[in-house]
């Protein structure tokens, strides 16, 4: 086994340091559960309790310990070898300059289908508890065919009660803003199996996915932050189906020293420390959203493969690369591509002030296409 762990963490740019963990017999296990864990001593030793108490026999772990100075490869080895939970841990250090979070939950993905390779991949961390009844509820999303169930995420309530406290006003048009935009591209776009509202949210702390489908949509997107959005990004690419469920619940660290960078953390810390902090990059202004959904729905329907190309070249991608796009048979995967590589739809950051500002226009853009026609868009007015 140590071996296949080597080949792999070589393509990953990771150095083996060690090895433990029992031997899996091929469909042993229904899940593989994939762990990133780095200076989590704190938190490690419950997490896989809770697992053990939820999964019992029907997932084996693997713990990805990288970069660790503390003492959590001891903890974890210490349970394996007392048979508290079943887990593979595997030790590494990245070569100089390679380490991240979303390296690590793709070499934690790869390691686990080397070891269990039919089974259904559940992504958690290592500071995360799962709660009572989220293997019944990711078993009932996965009969039903869905490939990647993306489950609720709460806060540890003894660390939610330390946090300093956040504007109300603040958070309260944040949620708002947030609400309405994914209530406009649910109008815009109704998916039946999660009709509005639903939380709407992947993160990596709780989503399943199934071998078949990472194997199609995979392997997760090396990007700086947010391979949790960019990863579920890919799978609708592809036409797979996606649940927001509700019953599969974990309760997650909210500690503002967390060792990733760019997602929960960074977040939690700008809006406790900052007067008019950067807001989640999924949050645009009401015309560039529009921008983006007027064409999403030509890409993705438009008859006339001309008016495509031409739409796409005013986009800002070249004659060639518009008429390749607008030519191909599958519009989702050419949505993706075209969504991708369009300057016109690039994201910018906002600022909350300049959130805040939009929040109205927001609104009135979300009242007017719920009493527009199926299909159409309403204008913009400045």
């Amino acid at each position: 086994m140590a071996g296949r762990i080597g080949e792999i963490l070589a393509g990953h740019g990771a150095r083996l340091l060690g090895v433990e963990g029992p031997p899996i017999a091929e469909g042993a296990v229904r899940y593989a559960a994939c762990i990133p864990v780095r200076n989590e001593a704190a938190h490690i030793g419950r997490c896989l309790a809770a697992l053990n108490g939820e999964f019992a026999r029907a997932a084996h772990s693997l713990v990805l310990i990288n970069d660790s100075d503390d003492e959590s490869a001891e903890i974890v080895t210490g349970q394996i070898a007392r048979g508290e939970c079943a887990a593979t841990a595997v030790t590494v250090r990245w070569q100089e300059g390679l380490g991240s979070a979303p390296r690590a939950r793709a070499l934690a993905f790869a390691l686990a289908l080397s070891i269990a390779p039919n089974a259904r991949l559940f992504s958690t961390d290592g500071d995360t508890l799962v709660c009572p009844g989220l293997l019944r509820a990711y078993d009932a999303c996965f009969e039903a065919d869905f490939d990647l169930v993306c489950g609720r995420i709460g806060f540890l309530p003894e660390e939610a009660a330390r946090l300093p406290p956040a504007d109300p006003q603040r958070d309260a048009a944040i949620r708002a803003y947030r609400d309405a935009s994914r209530e406009i591209g649910a109008l815009c776009f109704p998916d039946p199996a999660n009709p509005f509202p639903h939380h709407g949210n992947i993160g990596g702390a709780n989503f399943a996915i199934t071998s078949e489908a990472y194997g199609k949509a995979g392997p997760i997107p090396l990007v700086a932050f947010g391979e949790d959005r960019a990863l579920r990004r890919r799978c609708e690419a592809h036409g797979l189906r996606i649940s927001y469920a509700d019953g599969p619940r974990v309760e997650t660290s909210c500690r503002l020293d967390r060792p990733a960078t760019g997602g929960l953390a960074a977040e939690l810390l700008r809006n406790r420390t900052e007067t008019d902090p950067l807001v989640d990059e999924a949050l645009e202004t009401p015309r560039h959203l529009l921008q983006r959904l007027r064409m999403r729905r030509l890409v993705e329907e438009g008859v006339r493969r001309e008016a495509v190309t031409e739409a796409l070249v005013a986009g800002g991608l070249t004659p060639e690369r518009a008429g390749e796009l607008a030519c191909w048979s599958d519009r989702k995967m050419a949505w993706f591509h075209a969504e991708a590589e369009l300057p016109s739809l690039a994201r910018e950051r906002l600022r909350f002030s300049e959130m805040a500002r939009c929040l109205p226009s927001l609104l009135r853009l979300r009242d007017e296409i719920a009493k527009a026609p199926p299909g159409s868009f309403p204008s913009l007015a400045d």
